[in-house]
């Protein structure tokens, strides 16, 4: 069974209902088969990820056990600014923002 995830519309599918979209009743099911009682099968949905994506579900749970902000370097920073001991690197800086631009350019 296949299921197109592409679907704009929200409406469930006919054969995800039962009914019919044709205006017209659906057919019985015949004597000989429903006689059979044991034949019926029943299908269902299924979904596998591949282990790809069971990768990236592990890395998704790790990265979002990370806080964001780095507590640590944040208070040894401010300490070094409350000092007078932080230092600015023009040089590091002005390399980073051209390094960022060509990396903006490439992609």
């Amino acid at each position: 069974m296949s299921i197109n995830i592409k679907r704009s519309s929200s409406k469930p599918s006919p054969l995800s209902t039962g009914k019919s979209t044709s205006g017209q009743k659906p057919k019985k099911a015949s004597a000989a088969s429903s006689n059979s009682g044991s034949s019926k099968t029943t299908s269902s949905d299924s979904l596998e990820l591949t282990g790809e994506g069971t990768q990236l579900q592990q890395i998704e749970q790790s990265l979002s056990e990370i806080p964001i902000i780095d507590s640590k370097r944040v208070e040894s920073v401010s300490q070094s600014i409350e000092n007078g001991q932080y230092t600015i690197d023009n040089e590091k800086i002005a390399d980073r923002i051209i390094k960022n631009e060509r990396d903006l350019k490439g992609s």
